[in-house]
């Protein structure tokens, strides 16, 4: 995400800096002569931000497409971030926009916007066809050639308005569905959820399901970049968010109703299914994970802190499992990182002092609950083979262990057990901060134990022996 100081810094480029040059063959348009050009006959406009990456690699093309044109139409270009009223005026949602513009017989200005390829001749191409449509119009004739724009090829990258380029890209809305097929099967075979106009309240709307859903063209060069990483994602959230794909240009009522205006569109449909979150972040898989991922895990609640009181809670929940399929097992993948906490004696800390330790394990499962770490504790001495794997057997209670499954290493905590020095600890165990060492021995098996019931802890009663039996009896002392 770009900083707010990054964020200024390209508005201010943006607004001192033009991309075309006031002599060259591209007119450069502002408030001040945009009536009087567009007077002197039909104009292809692009409107453009300075800052805007797909801008600067259009303007090669762009500036031969003017020397093409020169003196057949108008070739232009305004800074719609610097003239800001302009862009508004004519929808403008993304750069570069590039539109088709005239005046009618009244007077008024009409648009036509292009969303196919970027090339000179492309561009030029679809500019003579609609000066050809306008002139035949004013004959009263139809020009029989397409003027739509249609779906272009894949080079139709823009970037999006409002202050800052979205990560990789969108290709222009609104040409319909023209372009290239292949909207029917552009996810078949996968994860990813086909969304159509008839089903898409009813299973996304409707549903108490977190969706991630990406709104597409199959023409869309960028859609087809995105297709492999979304895919992905679809595999990687199954369980927690369901990620779906919606085919504007089969399914334009949907597209409409949630103001798509270019591909690929990706919006969040969480709580409130009715206003959707923009997604204007990376388009690699790690991203959208962490994104769906972060919104998944505030609506979830903490995971449980579990003493370890079996193999079971161990396997299922720390290191992890095969499947077999005879016993109708499930592969369970071992967590990232296990946090084992070997809490003083009851009798030592007493329960008001065993559950001040555990307090402080819960709050760190609300802190990292978007993390996969699992968290346990025991009462010391209780799992003599474990503490030896961790090397805090028998004394020092109480100890904190921050241990890698997958690797077989761990970390110990140094500090006292105490809330912020915890947190400081888990902290720097994730940046990789800590020194770890490797786990002494194989990892040992759960001890099936009773759980603590929460109670006090009683102390065990020693048989009674009377004095006397120790002392001998004065009475009957040997004579010397």
């Amino acid at each position: 995400m770009p900083t707010l100081w990054g964020l200024v810094l390209c508005l201010a480029v943006g607004a001192s800096a033009s991309l075309y040059p006031e002599s060259g063959d591209v007119k450069v348009l502002t408030p001040e002569n945009w009536s009087s050009s567009l007077k002197q006959g039909p104009a292809l406009v692009e409107f453009y931000a300075p800052w805007c990456g797909h801008c600067k690699n259009l303007k090669p093309e762009w500036i031969r497409a003017a020397q093409a044109l020169k003196g057949i139409l108008t070739v232009g270009a305004v800074d719609a971030d610097a003239h800001r009223d302009l862009g508004q005026e004519f929808g403008i949602r993304g750069f570069p926009t590039i539109k088709f513009l005239h005046t009618d017989a009244s007077g008024k200005v009409k648009s036509v916007e292009y969303n196919g390829g970027r090339s000179a001749k492309e561009l030029v191409q679809w500019a003579l066809q609609q000066a050809q449509a306008m002139a035949l119009g004013r004959l009263g004739e139809q020009a029989g050639g397409s003027n739509s724009g249609g779906g272009g090829g894949g080079g139709c990258g823009s970037c999006g308005g409002g202050g800052g380029a979205r990560g990789g890209g969108s290709c222009g809305g609104g040409g319909g569905g023209g372009g290239g097929g292949g909207g029917e099967d552009f996810y078949t075979g996968t994860d990813v959820v086909s969304l159509t106009d008839s089903s898409f309240h009813k299973q996304v709307v409707d549903s108490d399901d977190l969706w991630f859903v990406e709104f597409y063209a199959p023409w869309c060069g960028h859609c087809k970049n995105l297709k492999t990483a979304w895919i992905d994602l679809a595999k990687q959230l199954g369980g927690k968010v369901k990620v779906g794909a919606v085919d504007c240009t089969q399914h334009k009522q949907t597209c409409d109703e949630f103001g798509v205006r270019g591909f690929p569109t990706l919006k969040f449909f969480g709580e409130n299914k009715e206003r959707p979150e923009d997604y204007n972040g990376g388009r690699d898989t790690g991203s959208l994970a962490a994104f769906a991922t972060q919104h998944w895990a505030a609506q979830q609640p903490p995971p449980e802190v579990r003493e370890l009181v079996d193999e079971v809670v161990w396997e299922e929940h720390c290191i992890g499992h095969a499947a077999d399929a005879d016993l109708d097992i499930k592969e369970v993948k071992a967590k990232q990182l296990c946090l084992v906490a070997f809490l003083p004696h009851i009798l030592d800390s007493k329960a008001a002092g065993r559950e001040a330790y555990l307090q402080i394990l819960r709050d760190l499962t609300v802190k990292y609950k978007d993390r996969p770490f699992s968290y346990f504790w025991a009462e010391g001495g209780a799992q003599p083979k474990l503490e030896a794997n961790f090397g805090v057997g028998g004394y020092g209670y109480p100890a904190l262990i921050a241990f890698n499954p997958v690797k077989g290493k761990f970390a110990t905590s140094k500090s006292a057990f105490e809330d912020k020095h915890v947190k400081q600890f888990l902290e720097s165990v994730r940046l990789g901060f800590e020194s770890v060492s490797d786990l002494a021995g194989s990892l040992a098996k759960i001890e099936t134990r009773a759980p603590w019931d929460g109670s006090e802890g009683t102390v065990e009663a020693a048989d009674e022996f009377d004095l006397a039996d120790l002392m001998g009896d004065d009475d009957k002392k040997a004579e010397l």
